[in-house]
This record gives C-alpha cells, sequence and structure tokens, in this order.
C-alpha cells in the first residue's frame, strides 16, 4: 500500500528497489507439522504444533509443542492451511428446535 497518491510506490520498494516479500508471514495460532531434531527410529518424524510467533534473535518460528507444554524455535515446519484437527469438534454446536412458543 503506497503512503499517499503522490507516492505511488511503498517507501520498501523505493528503498530496496523490490516488492517486500510476505510469504513468510503466518496467522497467529496456525497448526503445524514441525520436524523434530533428534528422533529415534520408530518414533515420528513431525509433531503437531502451534505458530505463535518470531524470534526477534534468530530465523524462524516459534512453536508451542500442545503435548510437553513447550515454547520452541523451529525452521523447519509445515503449516497447515485448514484447520487444527481438534477445532473441528469444538466449532461444532448441537441446536435443538424448541416446541414452546416465544414471549
Amino acid at each position: 500500500m503506497a503512503p499517499s497518491k503522490m507516492v505511488p510506490q511503498t517507501p520498501y520498494k523505493i528503498w530496496h528497489g523490490k516488492s517486500a516479500s510476505y510469504k513468510y508471514l503466518r496467522a497467529w495460532a496456525r497448526p503445524a507439522y514441525v520436524k523434530r531434531l533428534m528422533e529415534d527410529k520408530l518414533d515420528s518424524r513431525s509433531i503437531m504444533c502451534r505458530f505463535i510467533g518470531y524470534p526477534k534473535e534468530t530465523t524462524g518460528y516459534y512453536f508451542y509443542d500442545l503435548s510437553e507444554q513447550k515454547i520452541f524455535v523451529s525452521r523447519n515446519a509445515v503449516f497447515l492451511e485448514k484447520g487444527f484437527p481438534a477445532d473441528s469438534r469444538r466449532d461444532k454446536m448441537l441446536l435443538e428446535e424448541s416446541s414452546e412458543a416465544r414471549q
């Protein structure tokens, strides 16, 4: 988005000569499969986590491991574009039709 009609380009594009890349931005609490660093031969190679932010000191993403309740940084992740598997049960609500008249 340009800052004004007089300046048709963004400040980033003026300074760097190219458009900014937003492909690394993710929605907060997005589910992701994160590759484990040290795995046993029979263990799963990735764990289901939630994305919770960006670290300032290194490249990567902050993830929250639901099973161990720990926060860690990783660059090796596959983000799920659909919802978290447990969310599908939570989002559904059963409504029953009432036979009583409203007053």
